[in-house]
């Protein structure tokens, strides 16, 4: 991935980061007021290009010449992927959520540690831990808030305390500063890695907490993810084509972002028939674990 201790990117996502977790701090109320503003907007920008370029990560995996037999077999594949887990979200609600919660955590643990030298059994288990940590700070944290959420997607639900899953949550958040404090003493990252890694989980932490589960989401789902993704593709693009631009990747990405969006749409419009109880922000979480799988086989095969 992108090396976010570079100061030109890590440090302005990282003081941001820290701001929205003091104005959640002191002035929630302001927060509450921009969230869907705030996650529409980032989203759009940032959210949905960065998947929006898998035909082209495709390309660039097989060879800039494909033959119409890869192409169709690229997209049959890739529709067939959305549309089944669309049918497995009506038929096993609770088994979709949680297969996507588990996918997504090992994609966003991934996106994490990617560039670090650390051994590759142990890449799994960092992970998974960092991706439980990244949706457990807005889940877990602000359960009064997730809770009818998730219950919209999947309906009843277990009665948890929201003290219980508090705890749960710094359980994970201690796991994740063991694992960093182990990989040092055992030499696989250095001091500046265990440093802005351990000022990333901090800063994240403080973030999660004092935000509401959107702000909190958008901001790590947009600048901590797809931001690094966004650019780690171009950086990969240039490979092939050396006068890749910035540009370029959002031309690229504008038709599928459309495609998404309208999509968004269409599952709104059926939504009294598909999903009768969900709100938007449940079919928007939906729709983006319709299209999570296909993109993350497509990432995994580009970091191998």
């Amino acid at each position: 991935m992108v090396d976010f201790t570079n100061k030109n990117v890590f440090w302005p996502i990282l003081m941001t980061t820290i701001a929205f977790g003091l104005v959640g701090m002191f002035w929630p109320d302001i927060l509450h007021q921009i969230q869907y503003p705030l996650l529409a907007g980032l989203v759009l920008l940032i959210g949905l290009p960065h998947g929006a370029t898998d035909f082209l990560l495709f390309r660039c995996l097989n060879g800039p010449k494909l033959s119409k037999k890869q192409v169709f077999r690229f997209f049959l594949l890739y529709i067939l992927g959305v549309f089944g887990y669309l049918g497995i979200w009506l038929f096993f609600p609770t088994f979709a959520l949680a297969s996507f919660l588990l996918i997504s955590a090992y994609h966003f643990g991934q996106s994490n540690w990617q560039a670090l030298p650390v051994a590759s059994r142990l890449r799994p288990l960092l992970n998974i831990a960092f991706g439980a940590f990244a949706i457990g700070g807005g889940v877990l944290w602000h359960w009064d808030q997730s809770f009818p959420i998730v219950q919209q997607m999947i309906g009843d639900l277990p009665v948890w305390s929201d003290t219980f899953l508090s705890k749960v949550q710094w359980l994970i958040v201690l796991f994740n500063v063991v694992m960093l404090i182990g990989l040092r003493l055992s030499g696989q990252i250095d001091h500046s890695n265990l440093f802005s890694e351990g000022l990333k989980l901090a800063s994240l932490s403080f973030m999660f907490y004092f935000t509401p589960l959107l702000v909190g989401f958008t901001l790590y789902f947009t600048l901590w993810h797809s931001l690094s993704s966004l650019l780690d593709q171009i950086s990969f693009f240039r490979h092939q084509w050396p006068s890749f631009t910035l540009s370029n990747y959002y031309f690229q990405a504008a038709p599928y972002t459309l495609l998404a969006i309208i999509g968004l749409f269409g599952l709104s419009f059926g939504q009294s028939i598909l999903f009768p109880h969900a709100s938007l922000i449940s079919l928007f979480l939906i729709l983006i674990a319709c299209v999570t799988l296909p993109h993350i086989v497509l990432v995994e095969k580009r970091y191998q």
